[in-house]
């Protein structure tokens, strides 16, 4: 089992479904950003969320809305509409947090995540994440150096 944590935006309003065995659950779809050599990279997430806060937060999360997501990542093969083979990679959420700065249409709740940070606090942390995000930048390695 692999337990992650994604920060994206949701690529469409989610939608609240109900599994054969009648439990409700969140899907939806959450696109995160990264550079790969020089080039802007999107991938593409599924989440499924379920619980009673799943259902509770269903209707806030919009597409747009910038969230941070903890789960298992779990992938599997499918076939596409082309019959073709096809690696379809998931996210099956312990919870998800909207992350301040969101480009949406949600309405905080007190279930959702503020940002409590003073404007001191951030001056101070914005500095560190620029310089953790060009450390990590410099000593990102391509596939033929991995040890494995």
């Amino acid at each position: 089992m692999i337990y992650t944590q994604v920060i994206g935006r949701l690529g469409a309003d989610s939608e609240l479904r109900t599994s054969k065995n009648g439990n409700q659950f969140v899907s939806m779809r959450v696109a995160s950003n990264d550079f790969v050599n020089g080039e802007n990279v999107t991938t593409w997430l599924n989440v499924i969320w379920s619980g009673e806060r799943a259902v509770k937060m269903q209707e806030h999360m919009k597409k747009g809305s910038l969230v941070s997501i903890y789960g298992t990542l779990r992938t599997s093969l499918f076939t596409n509409k082309n019959g073709e083979q096809a690696i379809s990679t998931d996210v099956f959420a312990d919870r998800i947090d909207f992350v301040s700065g969101g480009n949406s249409g949600a309405t905080p709740t007190s279930d959702a995540v503020a940002d409590t940070t003073t404007p001191t606090q951030k001056q101070k942390e914005e500095p560190q994440a620029e310089a953790m995000a060009k450390v990590a930048a410099s000593s990102a390695s391509s596939d033929d150096d991995l040890p494995f």
